[in-house]
């Protein structure tokens, strides 16, 4: 054995390992941000193949360089729990997760430590134990109870690398090293190339994703494949480390290396910070480089690791002895640490418990906190509802863009046709009287080559469409497009110059660029007249690809504005001004403006577009137009002076390949124009959501008709409707600031200078049965009728839509409301002067008595529930002697239900028990009574979640509304 150690030509084995720790560790710092910030596809590529290794590695060396008696023994174990408990703590509650001893981030890596280093020294003595342990690994993942619940799922599945690190003992280093040069190179040449080859077919083939790492059970069988992948392509690149690996000292290299496990522990604090500042900013990699070898060398340095060691050691002293001698530093600071963490723990869950005493104690005081943050939106009357169904309406859309796949995609033949991209929002824009696009490229024909990137791909993007896509925007409706934009010299002047041949030849109006000055002074003020009122247009860009803003703002091509201060700006705003003056002298109705600028892929508002869209209003503008960001920004409309001026900043792309950053998201943009007076009196907005088939083109659907469309829903899968929720929202949040459920859209949201406006849910259409029930011609008679109630009534979930809007329009009376959501009984005995005087009163209650079970404020038997109603009667019937009533039964209610403590079979049993009280109770007053929740109920079950129901009760303000008007109306 003696002469083996003088003949080996190893100067220090851990060198060797702690050098591959020091590449890995860099890796993991390094892939980690990259994934988080860049989206271009070969980065992606090569972050997904490193992320199939780094880990594995890391575990691999771990295993290498603990396999010693002093990482097994007892005292090292507890260093590791110490350091668990102070490190998983911490993140947890910096991080806000729930479950403070489940393992936050990097810390797994400390409960899988603790666990190898008990559970190897039994498992060596089988024989193959490396191939067993990766056959339970892969066999792990068809089992759905081995998740990351404690990291279980990573803890068995790393297993065999940290084994394989364990048993790899000094011989297979010496023997290895041992080899001739050329060996070694071939050896390890191979290693890395099948590396590379296994990772891409993993990638490629096997949908392999960072997630699939995380080593959660399978959703499908065939993922055991692509874990195996996994596991190749680690374990080749292991090899390939080892054969190439060097036992020097190299400076910064070995002592990350060696501290590999302190940076790993360490990082993510630094890292998630990063991530946020860089995150969309150019020069991201070279950045993330910098930053990746920075945090390497702060916390992977010597110094650093004493401190750590000293803080792990002390801290299970803590535990292990109890010392009278001084206590250093690394002592105090782990008691101190310990004391806090414990101290946060027992605050947490004080907070816990009494948070949820007094959620308990008060869910009926606070009106029931399900319904206490709801928003009632304010709703359409008749009026308002015929000046925009007579109004002059303009349609803008955002940018009509072609990237590569667009273009080929469109390519049927030896032509191309386009018209899918328009499809289902054609009969949108064509009933427009005035539709406005952003037509964002040139046409300079195919010989200079048609659009060449996806964007983000890491391909330069030059812009250029088939003269074919010219005519389907004309065929989609669009009477007028601008094409003053960053892409419109991406082919030069001649690209531009051919652009307005072809739009020319086709008869689609156009405004924003030009062939020469005479052009220019002729056309840059756009006149349309249409239905009586006149219109002026003007269109700018904040700039031109490849051009400076002042060559551009010399120049004819286009319009600049650019800026908010300085010499250049002043000339900019000067010219504006002379545009205004220009064109208020042909005495328009209403001056448009078109400017092309913003910051990309957001949906606030930059410094620039609020300068520019304020001169816009002080030069007199009525209309501002913006695009350019490729995502929604906000529309509103405000007061300016003694006019009512239309601000949309942003509709996003029309239709757009490239899907990151909300890019599937876009909307219509819709002006209500007073015919008479000539002023904006409204908005319109039509949230749309960028879908392909796989062998069609990217088109932009309106999601009313993904809604509705029964031919459209059945081209889409789920995941479809689910990213177009997504999408609606996006629009929403961004364009007018509220949310509405995606379940009762309409075809369009309408808005005014206060905000958003809510159309009536489109009514019943009436059966026989349901003119034949024992409610309608009760409904018809009255002159006067109030609908009492709880959320059901209010319409407090969905925005403000009662569960009778469907049928009130063949309601002669006079209809009032009175609810309130989370209301019981006792709540509209306690309210019931508030109640208005009407003839009959419809009275629906008595769902929340059952959900709540709160003494204080629910009926808690049937029997005090039918007492509680015939006093709320007899109330009632003193204030307004000749009443009428009409009970609804309390409404259905689904499994699931949060705010009630009852099981759902519970719940159902006490449900009915309250029906059938309130129906003698009706019987014996002379009411009439109606319990529509058998009907309500069958059909609820028939459907998918979600298709009548927002929640556990609360219908939706379009299908959910009709079925309950329907359920009520067809009981006999």
């Amino acid at each position: 054995m003696g002469k083996s150690i003088v003949n080996n030509p190893m100067k220090n084995k851990k060198n060797i390992y702690w050098n591959i720790g020091g590449i890995i560790i860099f890796l993991v710092v390094l892939t980690q941000c990259l994934y988080e910030i860049h989206s271009i596809a070969l980065i992606r590529k090569i972050v997904d193949i490193i992320s199939m290794v780094h880990i594995p590695v890391l575990v691999f060396i771990a295993g290498c360089v603990e396999n010693n008696e002093k990482s097994r023994s007892i005292l090292s174990i507890i260093q590791l729990g110490f350091l668990y408990f102070i490190m998983n703590s911490i993140m947890g509650f910096v991080y806000g997760f729930e479950l403070l001893l489940e393992p936050v981030y990097s810390c797994w890596y400390l409960l899988a430590l603790v666990v190898w280093r008990i559970v190897t020294p039994s498992l060596t003595k089988f024989k193959n134990i490396v191939l067993l342990l990766v056959a339970i690994s892969l066999f792990a993942g068809f089992y759905s109870s081995i998740d990351n619940t404690f990291a279980i799922g990573r803890i068995i599945s790393f297993y065999p690398f940290y084994m394989a690190g364990h048993l790899f003992n000094e011989k297979k280093i010496y023997d290895i090293h041992r080899m001739k040069v050329s060996k070694r190179f071939l050896f390890g040449g191979i290693a890395f190339i099948g590396t590379i080859a296994s990772g891409f077919v993993a990638c490629n083939f096997l949908g392999y994703s960072d997630t699939r790492f995380l080593m959660e059970g399978y959703v499908e069988s065939i993922e055991v494949i692509g874990r195996g992948f996994m596991f190749l392509t680690a374990f080749l690149a292991i090899g390939g480390m080892i054969v190439f690996s060097v036992d020097k000292n190299i400076p910064f290299v070995t002592m990350i290396g060696r501290n590999s496990n302190i940076v790993f522990l360490l990082h993510i604090p630094s890292t998630l910070l990063f991530i946020k500042i860089l995150e969309g900013k150019k020069g991201g990699v070279v950045a993330t480089i910098i930053y990746s070898l920075v945090i390497c060398l702060v916390l992977g340095n010597d110094v650093v690791a004493r401190w750590f060691y000293a803080f792990t050691k002390a801290g299970a002293d803590i535990f292990t002895q109890s010392s009278n001698k001084k206590k250093g530093k690394a002592e105090i600071w782990a008691r101190i640490a310990s004391v806090v963490v414990v101290l946060c723990f027992v605050g947490k869950i004080v907070i816990k418990e009494y948070d949820g005493f007094l959620s308990e104690q008060n869910i009926v005081e606070e009106v029931a906190t399900e319904e206490s943050e709801d928003t009632i939106f304010r709703i359409m009357d008749e009026k308002v509802k015929s000046k925009f169904d007579n109004a002059f309406h303009i349609t803008f859309a955002g940018d009509l863009i072609l990237l590569e796949d667009q273009v080929k995609r469109g390519k049927i033949g030896v032509k191309y046709d386009f018209s899918e991209v328009f499809k289902y929002a054609t009969s949108y824009i064509s009933e427009a009287d005035l539709a406005i696009g952003v037509f964002e490229g040139p046409m300079a024909g195919e010989k200079v080559g048609y659009s060449s990137s996806n964007f983000d791909d890491n391909k330069k993007l030059a812009l250029n469409y088939p003269d074919e896509y010219a005519e389907a925007v004309k065929n989609a409706g669009f009477d007028l497009v601008t094409t003053a934009n960053n892409h419109l010299l991406d082919k030069g002047m001649e690209g531009a110059n051919r652009t307005l041949d072809i739009l020319d030849k086709i008869g689609l109006e156009h405004v924003g660029s030009y062939r020469n000055n005479i052009e220019k002074e002729n056309s840059h003020i756009k006149i349309i007249h249409k239905d009586g009122i006149k219109f002026v247009v003007l269109s700018y860009t904040y700039g031109s690809n490849g051009y400076t803003t002042e060559e551009l703002a010399d120049g004819y091509v286009t319009s600049i504005i650019s800026g908010t201060e300085g010499e250049l700006f002043e000339k900019l705003k000067s010219n504006v001004q002379s545009d205004f003056r220009e064109a208020k002298s042909y005495s328009p109705d209403l001056i448009i403006v078109l400017p092309h600028m913003g910051t990309q892929f957001s949906n606030e508002i930059d410094s620039e577009q609020k300068v520019w869209f304020e001169i816009f209003k002080e030069c007199g503008a009525d209309i501002i137009l913006g695009d350019h960001a490729h995502a929604v920004q906000p529309a509103l409309i405000e007061k300016y002076g003694d006019r009512t001026v239309f601000s949309a900043y942003c509709p996003g792309n029309f239709a757009n390949q490239y899907r990151e950053k909300q890019g599937d998201a876009s909307a219509l943009i819709d002006i209500y124009i007073d015919r008479t007076t000539k002023e904006v009196i409204g908005g319109g907005i039509v949230p749309m959501y960028t879908q392909s088939t796989i062998a069609g083109n990217y088109r932009a659907l309106p999601i009313y008709e993904i809604q509705y469309n029964e031919a459209l829903r059945n081209q889409l899968s789920t995941d479809d409707f689910e990213n177009a929720k997504v999408a609606h929202n996006a629009v929403m949040k961004a364009a007018l600031q509220v949310c509405p459920d995606v379940s009762g859209i309409t075809k369009r949201y309408f808005f005014d200078e206060k905000g958003y406006i809510r159309t009536k849910t489109a009514g019943l259409k009436l059966t026989e049965e349901m003119k034949n029930g024992v409610l309608f011609s009760k409904l018809k008679a009255a002159k006067t009728i109030c609908f009492v109630g709880d959320s059901i009534t209010e319409g407090t979930k969905n925005g403000g839509c009662p569960w009778y809007e469907p049928i009130e329009e063949y309601i002669l009376a006079d209809v009032k409301n009175f609810s309130k959501g989370g209301a019981t009984v006792s709540y509209l005995i306690e309210q019931v002067e508030k109640i208005p005087e009407t003839e009959l009163y419809v009275i629906a209650i008595g769902t929340n008595d059952v959900r709540y079970r709160d003494e204080a404020q629910c009926a808690m038997s049937a029997e005090s529930y039918a007492n509680s109603i015939e006093q709320l009667r007899s109330l009632i019937l003193k204030q307004y002697p000749k009443a009428k009533f009409v009970f609804i039964a309390p409404w259905y209610s689904i499994d699931g239900d949060p705010f009630c403590p009852l099981s759902y079979e519970d719940k159902a049993i006490l449900n009915k028990e309250y029906s059938s009280a309130l129906e003698n109770s009706c019987t014996r007053n002379g009411d009439l009574f109606v319990n529509p929740n058998d009907y309500i109920k069958k059909h609820i079950d028939l459907e998918t979640c979600g298709f009548y129901l927002m929640d556990h009760i609360h219908p939706n303000s379009s299908r959910g509304v009709r079925l309950y008007s329907e359920a009520v109306l067809v009981q006999k």
